[in-house]
């Protein structure tokens, strides 16, 4: 029979906690784990599998657990860098959802949920529409297989309960900065065609006010939302995948950089 000592599951019990409480942290965050198709339970279970698998790779270069912070700030601490890599990738893919918005405030496919704002309401079928192609775009670009891959590797370089020191206030400002020149990008020739628009149809309102040129614009304003939407599904691809490069930098500037 093998002597198994006190301290050594003591070790390998916490350790195993650790990482799994991590990873767990990235799927509550990371819009392509955090969807509702994927239920919680689900997730836990791939993060306490996934971090089983990870003990022998993490355990050979562990500091002793006595020199460790103490554990409730240890927990604290992987959770907030699990936490914080899956919601960098949700603040790059806000780029996204300002042309969303845009697009269904125009065209008025958001009406109800602009006079009701409830947070169970759907945000409008642009929306819906972009976040469905969003998630499946970035699934065939494997970006969840590159984010898991980056937090398995984290493990090598970010020792246990060190926060990331590129993670800062600047950098997160400037990710903030970039995700937002991207969604106005994005949304500048929508703004410009409806200007347009609502420009020409201020014209027809004074030239004729007999027409009720309100219930005609509005049915014309859904048609040009989807015309905008096919002259960018094309290069939508690359746009997701340059709204995704600046996260992924930050990332691996925090997770795969000694400190």
């Amino acid at each position: 029979m093998l002597p198994i000592s006190p301290d050594w599951m003591t070790q390998t019990v916490t350790v195993w906690m650790l990482i799994s409480v991590r990873l767990l942290g990235c799927f509550l965050a990371m819009p392509l784990f955090a969807f509702r198709a994927a239920p919680l339970r689900l997730r836990v279970l791939l993060a306490l599998v996934l971090a089983f698998s990870l003990l022998p790779l993490v355990q050979k270069n562990l500091p002793n657990l006595a020199d460790f912070p103490p554990g409730y700030s240890l927990v604290f601490i992987e959770l907030a860098i699990g936490l914080a890599s899956g919601w960098i990738i949700r603040v790059g893919l806000t780029a996204v959802d300002m042309l969303a918005d845009v697009l269904s405030q125009q065209s008025g496919l958001s009406f109800a949920a602009t006079l009701q704002h409830d947070p169970n309401l759907a945000s409008g079928l642009v929306g819906e529409l972009l976040g469905m192609l969003t998630l499946a775009l970035a699934f065939s670009l494997n970006v969840h297989l590159v984010m898991l891959e980056v937090l398995i590797q984290s493990f090598l370089v970010l020792p246990l309960g060190t926060w990331p020191e590129a993670w800062h206030f600047g950098s997160v400002l400037v990710l903030f900065q970039e995700a937002f020149a991207l969604g106005l990008i994005l949304a500048l020739p929508a703004i410009v065609i409806y200007f347009l628009f609502n420009m020409t149809q201020a014209v027809l309102a004074r030239v004729s006010p007999q027409m009720n040129l309100f219930s005609v614009g509005f049915a014309i304003m859904i048609p040009v939302a989807f015309l905008v939407l096919t002259l960018l599904l094309p290069s939508f691809g690359d746009l997701v995948q340059r709204a995704l490069e600046s996260p992924f930098e930050l990332i691996r500037a925090g997770l795969l950089v000694k400190p």
